[in-house]
């Protein structure tokens, strides 16, 4: 009963923490950003609301530690905590709702990057640069098995390209073995069907030509070549495993990728170990702590490793620090101390 009502508490003072953070985020970028905006009021309304998804995704995690301190504040403040320590309940009694409701949201936040809404930034983005949902990705060239490809323009949400162009090598990758044309492709059943498209073929003594529909880049969907090869680091973890997958097939490297993928998936449980930590210097009451010094300390240094974990990872996206040192040095930092607390103390 005690841990249902923490747990409740707890889960109320998070959503509201995380609504007050990402309204403050989305304010803030929308009063910086108002200029540069479309000015159809739909438009605007899409930019609000994938911008919200996209403060979402950043402010998350540290909502997960701020919801704790303020549940710790209003417990303390109304006498309750001391009250639940008189009746006999330890302090590891009353963490396990505050771990279990971190590690819960946590695991969900992590299946938030399966899907689409992982692309909310490119989606605001759109609208801000381009006054439009539809935009293009231009001259995008890249390699698939013997070939090299050049669409002119790519519209990934749309799954159309225009202007393509196929250069398929000979075995010995000096010499064209054809090239293939088409003003048109679209993206369907996990291959480009390429429209009206034009082929020719160099042989010893002549060129041929032909007219045709063609189906090739197997495997090459749009959004992972508008990520991946535009040097994005927004990406679902689905795309992300199989764009990895496919880069792997073609010998090339796969570093960026790594990072995501340890990014999006280990990055966010750096929230419920820290709150391990912080949980250990909530006082008991107001005459036994310092309530003021406490809520400073721990939103500043909640604030802190926050930030310099980010940065490391950001970093990493570039290749400047190795992806699993970025993710994992300061995570397993974190946890030896959250582990160490949790059993000399709790």
């Amino acid at each position: 009963m005690v841990q249902r009502y923490l747990l409740k508490l707890y889960i109320r003072h998070f959503f509201l923490i995380l609504f007050a953070l990402v309204t403050f985020f989305v304010g803030l970028d929308f009063l910086t950003s108002l200029k540069k905006l479309p000015n159809a009021a739909n438009l605007q309304l899409l930019y609000a609301f994938y911008k919200s998804l996209y403060g979402i995704e950043v402010l998350t995690p540290i909502s997960l530690v701020f919801a704790v301190i303020a549940t710790a504040l209003k417990i303390i403040r109304s006498n309750e905590l001391v009250a639940l320590y008189s009746l006999g309940y330890s302090h590891k009694f009353m963490l396990k709702p505050f771990i279990w409701g971190s590690l819960g949201i946590t695991l969900l936040y992590i299946g938030l990057h399966f899907t689409p809404f992982t692309y909310a930034e490119d989606y605001a983005k759109s609208i801000k640069r381009y006054n439009t949902f539809y935009r293009a990705t231009n001259e995008l060239f890249f390699k698939y098995q013997d070939s090299f490809v050049f669409f002119r323009k790519l519209y990934p949400i749309q799954k159309m390209a225009t202007d393509v162009s196929i250069y398929e090598m000979k075995e010995n990758r000096v010499s064209l073995k054809r090239l293939i044309t088409a003003p048109k492709a679209i993206f369907k059943e996990d291959r480009w069907h390429l429209q009206d498209a034009k082929i020719i073929i160099k042989e010893p003594d002549r060129i041929k030509l032909y007219y045709g529909n063609i189906s090739t880049l197997i495997g090459y969907r749009p959004k992972i070549l508008d990520s991946v090869y535009e040097g994005k680091t927004n990406i679902s973890l689905i795309d992300a495993f199989y764009a990895k997958e496919l880069l792997a097939k073609e010998k090339l490297d796969t570093t960026r990728l790594r990072a995501i993928i340890l990014y999006e998936l280990f990055y966010p449980f750096f929230a419920p170990l820290l709150i391990i930590i912080i949980s250990y210097f909530v006082p008991v009451t107001t005459r036994l702590g310092n309530l003021n010094l406490f809520t400073f300390g721990s939103i500043l240094f909640s604030l802190i490793f926050w930030g310099m974990y980010y940065s490391l990872i950001k970093l990493s996206f570039n290749g400047a620090i190795p992806a699993y040192l970025a993710v994992f040095a300061p995570l397993i930092a974190l946890a030896i101390g959250a582990w160490y607390i949790y059993q000399k103390y709790y």
